[in-house]
């Protein structure tokens, strides 16, 4: 039989600021009963554990979700959206689940204020009422039971507000800010013509083309030809453009996996440039915790080099933790 120990429940507020849901996940173990797995250690009882990718992807997932309901209304509202998710993680089947199981506003209140005050309740209330409001649909109403009016989250529609969110930063530090322009108009009118799209977003008939001739290029935009006769002659057919979401996220989750080997590749490069001098240090260090005493003797150049490469090293690093962030948004979510 398999046993699972599953990450605590509650993470609430300190999951949604960033490293306490990280320590939250870190719990989140498989313990299968492995063919061959007991006397390997010589006793009866050895279990072997193992990290349990989809429970870590999951609670990513929901706190990236409460860090856009955060930024887009409050801090409030983040809170509120990760304490229902809390409450219907277990009811999850899938990592990318569209959206959650419903659950009551009685329960909700009774998760997130506990004891409260009624100032406090009046409050969330308020704060619900602004979530199901919002126009970007992040949680809607499922009917009502006894305790009160029922509420899902669109998980979903809030993956996809994070990836716009994403894909126009990277529309806009390649191409610029009026690309950008461009991309988000279509993304809100769908087909328009070239025209259309340079009065609307106030750009040049020149600078429109070029750039939506490179957004083609880069595959974040579409063209499609409708003919008005049979022969299709260009003076008598539409050239209407648009952005296909499922097709742009795809694109840009290649490019994420392209970009990641290419650090990782430069990464390495990097380290086997000073190999001679890294295994020196290594040495050193073996002696140093085996309680003798050692002395590395490192030249000018060979200490220039080190600093240089700590920093490159340093800075792929960095550059590397982002992309890994990027692309558990773009193809695991």
């Amino acid at each position: 039989p398999k046993r699972r120990a599953e990450a605590p429940a509650g993470t609430g507020g300190n999951a949604a600021k960033g490293a306490p849901a990280v320590r939250a996940a870190a719990s989140a173990l498989s313990m299968p009963d492995l063919p061959g797995d007991r006397g390997m250690g010589g006793g009866e009882d050895d279990t072997l554990w193992r990290i349990n990718p989809d429970e870590f992807n999951r609670r990513f997932r929901h706190v990236a979700c409460a860090a856009l309901v955060r930024e887009k209304i409050d801090e409030d509202a983040g809170h509120l959206l990760l304490s229902i998710l809390e409450i219907t993680r277990t009811h999850e089947t899938k990592v990318n689940e569209e959206r959650s199981t419903p659950v009551s506003e009685a329960d909700i209140l009774a998760n997130i204020c506990g004891g409260g005050t009624r100032a406090e309740i009046d409050q969330m209330k308020g704060v619900l009422g602004r979530l199901v409001a919002d126009t970007s649909e992040l949680i809607s109403c499922v009917g009502e039971t006894h305790g009160g009016a029922n509420y899902c989250v669109n998980m979903r529609r809030i993956v996809d507000l994070i990836r716009i969110k994403e894909v126009e930063a990277v529309v806009r530090e390649r191409f610029g800010g009026p690309a950008c322009r461009i991309f988000r108009l279509l993304l809100l009118k769908r087909n328009l013509e070239q025209k259309q799209i340079a009065e609307m977003a106030m750009i040049p008939i020149k600078d429109t083309r070029e750039l939506l001739y490179k957004l083609l290029k880069a595959e974040y935009v579409q063209i499609q030809e409708v003919a008005r006769t049979t022969d299709h002659a260009p003076s008598r057919t539409f050239y209407l453009w648009r952005v296909e979401l499922l097709q742009v996220v795809e694109q840009v989750g290649r490019d994420l996996y392209r970009a990641t080997s290419n650090l990782r590749a430069r990464l390495i490069h990097e380290l086997s440039q000073e190999r001679e001098t890294l295994t020196l240090l290594e040495h050193a260090q073996d002696k140093i915790a085996n309680g003798g005493k050692s002395a590395v003797t490192l030249t000018a150049e060979q200490r220039r080099n080190l600093v240089r490469m700590r920093t490159i090293a340093t800075r792929l690093e960095s550059s590397l933790l982002r992309l890994d962030e990027l692309v558990l948004i773009f193809n695991v979510m």
